[in-house]
């Protein structure tokens, strides 16, 4: 939960490998010296690439050019290097423990700059054709009552939950004053225009699971059922696009 900034450090650690790494730079900066004064150009040469390589790994260890600069200045290898924060962020998890050994890929901190955020939202599959990248998304917290947010999506995953039969989109979100925090549910909203449509109710769709019908209301008594071919649901209207016509009423 600590924030930490750019450069704090973070722990130290002890390998007999990053000491032999030391050592071995410091031998290679004695090298270089000795091989300058050599009077064959290419003998003077390779001690410098020797120093530059060693220098390299060293790198690989993220040690900074000012620790390298410490370790030329005093001729002595350290037995433990700092690891300082790459960036500045809250601690999310902390797994690294005086005293304890690490191996190669272990996980020792968890950082996260949460100046900007990602949500990720559950779109059903009826309404993904309205979805595009870069669209702007309101969202509200159920415990942040009459404020509201806004981003945009950034990323549109390609396959859908068979369970659910919703895709994830996710979205990117401004937080500068930390409101939003990690492992919060929100309310996404995605306002799409559509144009002008010929709608009716959802209530006056009869939907048989072969096809969609409507009943209109002819007058004086009589009604007559219809066959219609639906479009998108918006609300609690259907698009109709073949079936009805304007000012036709319907039941």
């Amino acid at each position: 939960g600590r924030y930490v900034r750019q450069g704090e450090p973070l722990l130290t650690i002890y390998s007999p490998e990053l000491v032999s790494t030391q050592e071995e730079y410091l031998l290679a900066l004695r090298a270089r010296r000795d091989l300058l004064k050599s009077p064959f150009p290419e003998v003077a040469g390779s001690g410098s690439s020797l120093a530059e390589s060693a220098k390299r790994r060293l790198k690989l260890w993220d040690i900074t050019d000012d620790q390298i600069r410490a370790l030329e200045e005093s001729g002595q290898p350290r037995k433990t290097v700092t690891l300082y924060s790459p960036f500045s962020g809250f601690v999310l998890e902390k797994m690294a423990y005086k005293g304890m050994n690490v191996m190669p890929g272990m996980a020792l901190f968890k950082l996260a700059d949460l100046s900007v955020v990602w949500l990720y939202a559950d779109i059903y599959e009826y309404e993904l054709p309205f979805i595009r990248l870069g669209q702007q998304a309101t969202i509200q917290l159920s415990y942040i009552q009459g404020e509201t947010f806004t981003g945009r999506a950034i990323y549109i995953y390609p396959s859908l939950d068979p369970q659910t039969r919703t895709a994830k989109v996710r979205f990117e979100f401004p937080n500068p004053h930390g409101k939003l925090k990690p492992e919060m549910y929100a309310n996404v909203e995605i306002k799409v225009h559509l144009g002008q449509k010929l709608v009716v109710p959802e209530g006056a769709i009869i939907d048989t699971g072969i096809r969609q019908m409507t009943v209109i209301d002819k007058g004086s008594g009589y009604f007559e059922p219809r066959e219609v071919k639906v479009g998108s649901k918006v609300d609690s209207y259907y698009e109709i696009i073949n079936g009805l016509k304007v000012g036709e009423r319907v039941v």
